[in-house]
């Protein structure tokens, strides 16, 4: 199996915090549309399915144990998986032939966007290649995108007519947005965006780019008790308009009783396309370095715990139904 960090490049950037104890919880009532999310277990290597109501989901096929989900779209049910040192494309179902997009994948990289369309699949590529690559599945060509002096910290999110690509990274005090141009390999456009990640501390994971603006997930410290994760949008044609919350969560189970859930190195976060969902895999505090898998949304105050099993490791999770 790889090692996370292959696929978690990035995530070695952004803010860990220390864990604490905590017991499992039951899984909150939320009147949100029920979707299935597909989660990597890494102790394993087995890919399972989850509903978010806690339903069964079914079996993912056992022709993927030891693969790497680093991308999905819940449009089509694909998944882009990660096998060995190959990045291959399949349905959820696997009716649609495994298919290489790349033999060999760079030494150092991020994990994998789809557009829109679904045509093309983009990735930050650290090393040996500085760029976004973007793999175009109708004519099997990958293309360059060079970022410049950054050190992305995210994966790309395609625009909604798929001509830009977004990808960010930080400076000191701020994050910083950077726009590629997939028509013009040569544009691009770096901005400072008025957004202390000192406050607003990025979780690595998945951004999404929805018509009100890139979505993102942030978590703001609490000087006593449970920790904040927000979910709040950045409009690239209109900067000045800063971080705008959409939705937020405790990250707290059931009541600040409960040992509130931590963000580490490894975490990481997948929103719906509208954004209005977000999956989370995170340290639930029970001091074991391990994962459980939460639930986000605009409709309970606190994240919902979905699963936590002492003998799993989740993580990755990403929406394959919405």
């Amino acid at each position: 199996m790889p090692s996370r960090s292959t696929v978690l490049a990035a995530a070695v950037a952004l803010v860990a915090v220390p864990a604490c104890n905590e017991s499992p919880t039951a899984l909150e009532p939320d009147p949100s549309p029920i979707r299935t999310v597909v989660v990597h277990r890494f102790d394993s290597g087995r890919n399972v399915l989850l509903n978010t109501d806690g339903s069964d989901a079914g079996a993912m096929t056992a022709a993927t144990d030891g693969m790497v989900p680093v991308g999905a779209s819940a449009a089509s049910r694909l998944v882009v998986f990660l096998h060995g040192t190959a990045l291959v494309l399949g349905s959820l179902d696997l009716s649609v032939r495994l298919d290489t997009l790349l033999a060999r994948v760079p030494d150092q990289m991020s994990l994998v966007a789809f557009s829109h369309d679904e045509q093309f699949v983009a990735f930050v590529s650290y090393a040996p290649v500085e760029a976004v690559l973007v793999y175009d599945r109708a004519n099997r060509r990958t293309d360059t995108l060079p970022y410049g002096p950054i050190i992305p910290v995210l994966p790309p999110a395609f625009s909604p007519d798929d001509a830009r690509i977004a990808v960010f990274s930080l400076n000191d005090l701020s994050l910083v947005l950077t726009e590629l141009f997939p028509a013009d390999a040569a544009r691009r456009v770096t901005n400072v965006l008025p957004i202390s990640h000192l406050v607003n501390r990025p979780i690595f994971g998945w951004p999404r780019w929805t018509a009100g603006g890139v979505a993102l997930a942030v978590v703001r410290l609490a000087t006593e008790g449970a920790d904040t994760l927000l979910v709040g949008s950045i409009d690239p044609d209109n900067l000045g308009g800063g971080f705008d919350e959409e939705y937020r969560a405790v990250m707290a189970p059931v009541s600040d009783a409960r040992p509130p859930v931590e963000i580490g190195v490894n975490s990481s976060y997948a929103l719906t396309a509208d954004g209005r969902a977000l999956i989370l895999a995170a340290e639930p505090g029970t001091g074991f370095g391990r994962h459980a898998v939460y639930l986000v949304t605009p409709n309970v105050a606190r994240v919902q715990l979905l699963l936590d099993d002492p003998a799993q490791y989740p993580t990755l999770p990403q929406f394959v139904r919405e």
